[in-house]
């Protein structure tokens, strides 16, 4: 299933990919598409980024999702045979076993098949996931139990690497743009629960649509020094 986001009557696409953590930004997509006249359309399935490996697996958990690869071979496909503009997914991953984040090799599958189909890419570095002595953790229950944003927060060394992982990789793949909003994610030292009376989190991992909204000037300025149009 297909939706139309943003401006539907929009001169340019940009596909929304993947998982949950490629839908959160919808909320921030969705009203740049309408200022900026572009057509914003989805293609999403509950925990599944975009994926070439063999049998993925439920993030966070050893549950095999054979389901998944068969829906990403298909929303590829589709994603080809449709053409727009971009395709915005996440380009790394959290390393849950330790600091830091990643790009995983599945993934680059996904880049050699647009890219040798002439379809640009913007990728997303993905948000911190709260993992705390190697368990998920609701910075929403830490402080309905008493905690403060910080104390229900992550340091951000833990959570991110000093550098975005994707930047290693752009010299192989000329048609991917990085994004990278962890700075309005994150202070410098420490991803906080809580910024400017807002909640980040609505979860372990996936961030409030009141605070995607909050991100969206940001995300407009980064987006249009990518894509040009505006």
């Amino acid at each position: 299933v297909t939706c139309v986001y943003g401006d539907p009557k929009g001169a340019h696409t940009i596909a929304l990919a993947g998982g949950s953590h490629s839908e959160h930004w919808l909320t921030a997509l969705h009203q740049i598409g309408r200022q900026h006249g572009f057509r914003v359309t989805t293609y999403l399935k509950l925990g599944c980024p975009l994926t070439t490996k063999r049998v993925p697996i439920i993030a966070g958990s050893f549950e095999a999702y054979p389901s998944c690869r068969t829906w990403s071979d298909n929303a590829l496909a589709q994603i080809i045979a449709d053409r727009p503009d971009y395709v915005f997914f996440t380009s790394t991953r959290p390393i849950l076993n330790g600091p830091g984040d990643y790009v995983p090799d599945y993934y680059l599958g996904i880049w050699d098949e647009l890219s040798a189909n002439g379809i640009p890419m913007l990728g997303m570095r993905d948000t911190p996931w709260m993992v705390r002595n190697g368990w998920f953790f609701s910075p929403v229950d830490c402080l309905s139990a008493g905690g403060d944003a910080d104390s229900c927060g992550l340091p951000r060394n833990e959570a991110l690497a000093q550098r975005n992982p994707t930047l290693e990789r752009l010299p192989a793949y000329p048609l991917m743009k990085a994004l990278d909003l962890s700075d309005a994610v994150c202070r410098p030292t420490i991803c906080r629960a809580v910024e400017g009376n807002v909640l980040v989190y609505h979860d372990a991992h996936h961030l409030s649509a009141a605070y995607v909204r909050t991100l969206t000037d940001e995300l407009a300025r980064q987006m249009s020094d990518a894509v040009g149009w505006w």
